[in-house]
């Protein structure tokens, strides 16, 4: 039943609400439906007194509009179960004496003045003894003739207090509810998300929120708990990235303190410079991963093509084999200088630990822009490849071939991506090899120019 209701309510906030107000409307007509085929007996049957009035004019216009001689047969053509017709040559028949009667002056006033006739010639009774609303009337035609006619007569309103007020109390309470509903549907979503969000502030690793109510709901929610992994990911990272400086700097900070004290700074000056230097180096790097894409830097809209021609020459600058294939001039709003970081250094991991690199550019239609990045190495090992984006993080070749390094190259390289609201992925090459592959979403993308 769950999942009927599910596919039958539409997922969109705007969706629901036109639901909600058809539903309304379908309940108000259906009411009136129901209200209109109970009391139809009851209206064709009971006569309003305007619709009365009319009708006995109607047919007084028609006898007096005949010969005296022929009125009475033509009387009785109109004569019916709830419109009795009684014609009399004499004038005024006497009133049964089973039937108690009681004036009713207004009724008499409006056929008077419908017919334009004295209130001598037009009588109107209430029969207290007869069915209820039964009215007599009396018309004195020309000629001295009259027809007598018992039909039941109701209120002006067709609707009584009653059921006036019924109706309106029920139109109350389905507005009532109506509004509930609605307010249910949104608030208390809202509510939730609201709650989430203050919880994060004061809990980081609170447990993410499950994505109910519209469409529209279900991507703040997304997008709350996207940033709620984020904050994660990055006060982990900082944690570690704190940790694994002071315990770094702290080999070459007692060399140099050992050096001092032992007064062999002044023959061991280059060993100690070696040791600023690899501070330095430390420093440096853990700087580049604090700003990482938090640097104030403006987005702008950059041939993508060209950002990625520039990092292969920068790389081969270096002394490093590097190839590239790509698009002709694909536009992409980014922070260029952030992103150019990014791609220098997996480009110069691929070219440094697997002898050479080789980039290609692809568009994929409705995702965004792919660059692949492939090398010749030894690859990653399975286990190994959510561990080298860790902070500090190195495995043990890169350790042996660069003994300076501090294993933040592809921790800032992540970081950068994720804030252009992209992914990377490690996967292997056959024969071996390792292809890194950059995906830049559609909805920060341009279309190629």
């Amino acid at each position: 039943m769950r999942e009927l209701l599910r596919r039958l309510v539409p997922a969109g906030f705007r969706g629901q609400v036109a639901g909600i107000l058809l539903v309304g409307l379908v309940l108000s007509q259906a009411l009136a439906a129901i209200l209109y085929m109970v009391l139809l007996p009851e209206w064709q049957r009971v006569l309003r007194p305007e619709v009365a009035v009319a009708k006995v004019a109607m047919v007084v216009r028609l006898l007096e509009s005949v010969p005296p001689a022929d009125r009475q047969r033509f009387a009785h053509l109109w004569d019916e179960p709830d419109f009795a017709i009684g014609y009399a040559a004499s004038g005024f028949p006497p009133a049964p004496a089973a039937d108690a009667a009681e004036p009713d002056r207004s009724l008499r006033t409006q056929l008077a003045a419908q017919l334009g006739r004295p209130l001598e010639a037009v009588r109107a009774d209430s029969l207290l003894t007869r069915a209820p609303r039964a009215k007599r009337i009396g018309v004195r035609l020309s000629g001295g003739d009259a027809i007598e006619i018992v039909t039941p007569v109701g209120l002006a309103s067709r609707i009584g207090l009653l059921e006036q007020v019924a109706l309106a109390a029920f139109l109350s309470f389905a507005m009532a509810g109506l509004w509930a509903w609605l307010t249910w549907m949104v608030s208390a979503p809202l509510m939730r998300v609201a709650r989430a969000a203050e919880q994060v502030g004061l809990d980081v690793a609170a447990p993410p929120l499950a994505e109910q109510g519209p469409a529209q709901l279900k991507r703040v929610i997304r997008a709350l708990n996207e940033m709620q992994v984020r904050l994660q990911r990055l006060l982990s990272d900082r944690t570690r990235m704190l940790g694994a400086i002071s315990h770094d700097l702290r080999t070459p900070l007692t060399r140099l303190r050992l050096r001092i004290e032992t007064d062999r700074a002044a023959t061991e000056k280059t060993k100690m410079l070696a040791d600023i230097e690899t501070m330095e180096a430390m420093l440096s790097s853990a700087l580049a991963f604090v700003r990482g894409i938090e640097e104030v830097e403006a987005s702008d809209s950059v041939d993508l093509d060209s950002l990625l021609q520039t990092v292969c020459d920068g790389v081969a600058d270096l002394g490093y084999e590097v190839s590239y294939s790509g698009l002709p001039r694909c536009r992409y709003p980014c922070k260029p200088q952030a992103l150019q970081r990014a791609l220098t250094n997996i480009v110069v991991n691929a070219a440094r630990y697997g002898r050479r690199a080789s980039v290609q550019l692809s568009r994929l239609p409705e995702a965004g822009f792919l660059v692949r990045v492939e090398d010749e190495g030894p690859g990653i090992p399975p286990a190994e490849k959510t561990k080298v984006f860790e902070p500090f993080y190195r495995l043990p070749p890169a350790q042996e071939l660069d003994s300076q390094g501090m294993g933040l190259g592809l921790t800032i390289a992540r970081s950068i991506i994720l804030a252009h609201g992209g992914t990377i992925e490690l996967n292997d090459r056959a024969p071996h090899g390792l292809s890194v592959q950059i995906l830049l979403p559609e909805d920060s993308a341009a279309a190629p120019a």
